[in-house]
Formats: C-alpha cells, structure tokens, sequence
C-alpha cells in the first residue's frame, strides 16, 4: 500500500514551515507504509509490535513506525544511572529495578506516591514491585516475560518527583516548556533586521560617506575625488564581497535600484574610469542625507546607536533557550505559579515565554479555564484522563494500587489514536498486562460506580457549559466512554467519523444511541428537536435501517468509499442528528445542566460568528461549525421546554439584528419558530453542502 497523499500534503506543510522534527516523523510513516511495517487502519498498525506498546502517532492517525516510550535516555533516567552507578542504558537501569536496591525504591516511590507516569510503559516496573510486595509473585513474573524482550529499548521506569503530585490537573509540564523554548526558532525577518542594523546599515553609511567626500567647495558631489579615494573605494568593494559571502544580504539592499547597489555600481564604473554613474550617485546620497543626516552629524549618529542597541539584544530565540536552561532542573516540578520559576530570567517578560511557561501551570481545572490555558474542548480533552484518574483510583481498596491504577489509566488515555478502518476499535487499557494484573489481584469497591459516572457527567457539564455550540472531541469522548465501561455501564458512545475514510455503514453503538436519543427529543416530550429535524416516529431498529434513515435524509442514494467527501459528510451528519452526537446520552447519565444559559451561549459565541465565518470565501469549515452549534442550540432548548423557547427567541432575535450575520440568523430563527409552533419548515440548517442538498 503506497502513503496516503493525506501524508505527502503533510509532508508539504512541515517543509514549509521549516519543521525538520515534524518532516522526520512523516518521512518515517510515508517509508513505513511503503515497505509494508505499516497497516493503515489497524488498532496495532506497526506489524511486529504488541498491543501494549504505545506506537508513536503523528497528525491524521497514521503511525511512524516507533515506540512512543522508545528514543533517547530521558533526563530522569540519565540521573537515575549516575546516581546509582548503573551503565546509562535501558537495559542496564531494567535490570538494577529488579534488584534489591531497585525494588526498594520503587516501591519508596509507590509510598510516597512521589512518581508521574506519562507513558503507560513507566507504570509496568512500578507494578512489578507492587506485586512481589503484595505476594502475588506470578502475576509479576508474567508481566515481566513480557516486557523483558524490550527492556533494551523503552521506558519502564517512571519518573521520580520530589514530592507528591498535588490536586488539580495541567495541559502540559515545565519539561513540556523546556522543549517548546528550546524549539523556538529565530524569525527571519527579525534576523534579517537584526543583520542589516548590525552589519549593512553601518556599511552603507560608509559608502554614503566615499561619495559625500567627493563635494567640491560648491557642495556637488562627484566633482572632487581625493587621492585616498580610490584605495578607499577598492577596500569598501572588498568588504562587501566578504560580508556578501557571510551574510544574507537584506532584500531592500539587493534590489538594482537601491542605494547600496547604485553606490556599488557608481563606484565600480567610476574606478574604471566610467563617470557616466556619477549623477546617479549624487542623486542617491543627497536623498539620503537630507532623509537621515550627514555623515558623522548627531542626527545619523544616535540613529545608528539606536540600531546597534537594538541589534546587540538577544533574539527571542536566544532568550528562549537561556530560560530553558534555567527552567531544566525544573522539569519534573508541578506548580500552580510556574512564572516563579522564570524570575530573574532574561526570559521572564518575554510574552512568548511567559505563555509557554504559565502553560505548565498545574492548577484546578476550572481556574486553567478561566485563565485561558485551557481555550477549547480539545484542551479539555488533554485534561480529561487526569480528572478521571481519581475516580478510577476510587475503586481500589488498597492505596498503594489506587493511584498506580489512576496513573496508569491517565496515561494509557493520552495514548493518540490510531487511523481505524473497517469498523475496528481503538486497543483498550485492558491491553496492558500491568494494569490488567493490578486489576485483577486488588480488591475493587462497587461503591465508586457512582464515583465513576459522577465524574463522566462532571466532564460532560465542563464541555457542555465552558465550549458551548463545539463538538465533543473523540478523545474526550473516549474517556468518558471508558469511565462508563469501567463503572460497568454499556453506554452507546458514537465518535466523530472522518468523511474521508467513511466505510459507509455504521456500528451498532449508532444505532443504541439513536434509540436513547430518540426517547428524549422525540418520545412524547416537547419535540422540538423532532420537528426542526423532521425525526421519523420511530427510531431506527437495526444498523441496516439506521444506514437507510441517514442515507434517505441526507438525500444520497448510494455511496462509494472513493466518492465526495461532501457526500460521505452528509451522510454522516445525519447520523450525528439522529443520535445527537452524544447529547441525549449524557443527559441519560445524569447530567444536568442551565440549558437555557447553555442555548443562549451557543448561539452567541458560536452559531453568530461562525455564520459570518461561513459567509466569506472558503467558509466550508465554518458552516460545518455553525451547523454543529446550531444542533446543540435546538438540543438545549428541548431539554429546558417551550417557556425557555420564547425567551430564547426574543434574546436571539435582539442580538441577531446586532450582529455582522444578522440576516442569516434570522432565517435560522425563522425556522425554529416555526418548528415551535408545530409548522413545517422548508429545510433544516445543515453543515455539510452537496449539490443535492445545497440550501
């Protein structure tokens, strides 16, 4: 199988935005795909690893073929092996775990709860030692048989903490920071400039002066040359070859008609007895002169100083990179004031560093909301698996496996999803012969179903209230989805599908979730929802009537997998409507919400805007998103009922008529009044444009 052109498309971006680490991985996927260690679309996509083993995942869902916990000796690890006097090898560090010295401490960590995970593979050796400790010798040695094989080449150990990790969750780590600052690259135009103060500027004000001393008494210039004029003129034009051959010359300077080049020019012909360029000359450093000053006068002076300041600061790049410096012994530190770390740093008011650095601030979720850290659902999604991790803690008795359990857990749900084709699932953390045997020999409480569950819905309401009218993230929803399995609930939840590799039918997970949906925005309630849609009376029975229904709404006959992604799109809208993308199914949980508040924010913060984006060129993406808040406005405003309706409809009108997508809000109100009142619409509101469904 030849590489998606998804990739080479990939490939292009990376080029041109420099990107040589992003260009690498999609190079080793494109290779990989075409040597055939790649199956595109299989939960384990690179042949010859196991499932346990977390594949390295790049943009699209495509693998590059290596380990996620595989590569260079981390910082820890390197510590680790010069503390201890082990050989700086995975091997070697393997090994020492397993021996007295080692196990004890692991299982220091496992007592002070003083580790962080943030790969599944840094939890199996934790594990090992809490089961030699726990008497379960077997189960330990079975994990062991396993992972030995790859001991030489991935982390097993985790990373040790000074203290323990406190309350609250982050997007991201001070070792995260210390990468980004150290990948901060120069701005060439910045540069550019940088150069042009520092080096051409000086330059030209040398060449402006060669000619300047040509005045005569008069004050034309060109019409007196000194006799040092020439050995002056030849060594200036050796200095700019030489600095040429060093430095990229600024563009404005290599223009023909600039006044470094007329100079040059005028200075080359006028050494080879060529006076023909002289006026040209004259023209030029007159112009400048009367722009800048004189050669020598105050004026040109403190504007050159001024220049040379500037150019003598460090770049942003250079300034990046100290406070890396500075931040790396800090890399393992949780702390809600992450900018305490910077102070006295060259770095510590850059605004690009100060953002980069209060990113690794670990804090209550919803104080990274109102901060700004966290900015989307998919920032939500990053988080979620550490908000989860205390409600899978909750079901284990024992302490010490709790929160190995909850580490563990979080960690495997970082774990990138792969590219699925053919209906398949994504490997579940049960993959994991640690976890699966941390399960099995630790007494678990029925109590925390609830635990459980509570936590999906406090999830759900975070997304819900903070990011209204946006969609849910796969990988939120897959966090959610596993807390429900974990709390023994067989909840449908439905992921967003790609339209670009739509198989063209749907699981039997649609089909369930139709079925709840259906009882609630077309069961007897109030149907708005049902009406705007058009929902038919009943929900689909079976994953062949539920593939009919979408097909017969998104008015597509048939479907081929090599057809428009537009019609793929389609079809696959209309299966979010009938199961409302996971809306119904939340509310079944439990979780409730101010729907009429949650109505009001979507409209304004999402549908307006994204309308007016969808109306300019190439607004495709917008409408889509629009269309997509817009089902969750009609969503929420059957869950709170006809009452909230009126309001809704007289807010919405009166910030409409206010708004640049002024007249089509309208026509979207227009509808929902008139599916209010229980009268037939034209046509709903939908993302997706084909030439058969065009509004």
């Amino acid at each position: 199988m030849s590489a998606p052109a998804y990739l080479w498309g990939q490939l292009s971006r990376a080029l041109n935005a420099d990107n040589d680490r992003r260009m690498g991985k999609v190079l080793d996927a494109i290779a990989g795909i075409n040597a055939g260690r790649i199956a595109v679309g299989d939960p384990v996509p690179t042949k010859g690893m196991p499932a346990w083993v977390t594949p390295e995942i790049i943009r699209g869902g495509f693998a590059t073929g290596h380990a996620a916990a595989s590569g260079p000796l981390t910082d820890s690890e390197q510590a680790l092996a010069a503390e201890h006097g082990i050989p700086a090898t995975r091997a070697a560090l393997f090994q020492w775990a397993l021996t007295d010295a080692g196990l004890t401490w692991l299982q220091g960590l496992l007592d002070q709860q003083t580790y962080q995970v943030r790969l599944p593979e840094q939890a199996a050796l934790l594990t090992v030692a809490h089961l030699l400790r726990t008497g379960h010798p077997t189960e330990a040695a079975g994990i062991l048989d396993t992972i030995r094989p790859y001991a030489d080449k991935l982390q097993f150990l985790p990373t040790p903490l000074t203290a323990p990790v406190p309350d609250g969750v982050h997007i991201a780590t001070i070792g995260d920071a210390v990468t980004a600052l150290e990948q901060k690259k120069p701005r060439r135009q910045v540069e550019t400039q940088r150069i042009a103060n520092s080096i051409w500027n000086p330059f030209t004000d040398e060449l402006v002066k060669l000619w300047w001393d040509t005045r005569d008494d008069a004050g034309t210039i060109g019409r007196t040359f000194p006799d040092f004029w020439g050995n002056q003129a030849q060594d200036l034009l050796d200095v700019y070859a030489a600095l040429s051959d060093e430095h990229d010359l600024p563009s404005r300077h290599r223009k023909p008609g600039s006044t470094v080049q007329i100079l040059l020019t005028a200075t080359r012909a006028t050494l080879a007895g060529d006076r023909t360029q002289i006026h040209r000359a004259r023209t030029v450093v007159g112009d400048v002169v009367a722009k800048r000053g004189a050669p020598g006068s105050e004026t040109l002076q403190t504007l050159r100083r001024a220049q040379q300041e500037d150019a003598a600061k460090p770049s942003h790049a250079a300034v990046a990179k100290a406070t890396a410096d500075a931040l790396r012994p800090h890399a393992d530190v949780l702390t809600n004031t992450p900018l305490d770390l910077i102070a006295g740093t060259p770095g510590e008011h850059l605004p690009f560093v100060r953002r980069t650095v209060d990113r690794a601030r670990h804090a209550p979720i919803g104080q990274l909301i109102h901060v700004g850290i966290i900015t989307s659902a998919e920032g939500l999604a990053e988080v979620a698996p550490q908000l989860a991790g205390s409600a899978i803690a909750a079901r284990y008795t024992a302490p010490i496996a709790g929160p190995l359990a909850a580490a563990t857990f979080s960690a495997f749900q970082n774990r990138r999803t792969v590219l699925l084709l053919n209906y398949q699932t994504q490997v579940q953390v049960t993959a994991l012969p640690w976890y699966q045997a941390l399960t099995d020999t630790t007494e678990t409480t029925g109590s925390a179903r609830n635990s459980l569950v509570r936590q999906a819905n406090t999830l759900a309401k975070y997304a819900i209230e903070s990011f209204p009218g946006t969609v849910l993230p796969n990988a939120f929803l897959r966090v959610i989805a596993e807390l429900y399995r974990q709390a023994d609930l067989a909840l449908p939840v439905t992921y967003e599908l790609a339209a670009d590799i739509f198989m063209g039918g749907f699981s039997k997970n649609f089909v369930d979730a139709a079925r709840i949906a259906h009882d609630y925005v077309a069961g007897g309630r109030y149907t708005l929802y049902a009406r705007y849609y058009g929902l038919s009376a009943h929900a689909p029975a079976d994953t062949h009537t539920f593939a009919e229904e979408a097909y017969r709404r998104a008015g597509i006959t048939s479907y081929s997998r090599w057809g428009s992604n537009a019609v793929a799109g389609s079809i696959i809208e209309q299966a979010q409507i009938l199961t409302t993308h996971n809306l119904a199914l939340v509310v079944h949980t439990g979780t409730t919400i101010d729907w009429e508040t949650a109505a009001n924010a979507a409209f304004i913060r999402t549908v307006q805007p994204e309308l007016y984006a969808a109306q300019q060129k190439h607004g495709l993406r917008q409408r889509k998103n629009a269309a997509y808040a817009w089902r969750q406005v009609v969503f929420y405003l059957t869950m709170a009922g006809p009452d909230v309706t009126d309001r809704f409809l007289e807010q919405a009108r009166k910030a409409a008529d206010r708004h640049r997508a002024g007249a089509a809000s309208a026509a979207l109100l227009d509808d929902l009044e008139r599916a209010h009142r229980d009268e037939p619409i034209e046509k709903p509101f939908y993302g997706w444009v084909t030439r058969t469904n065009d509004r």
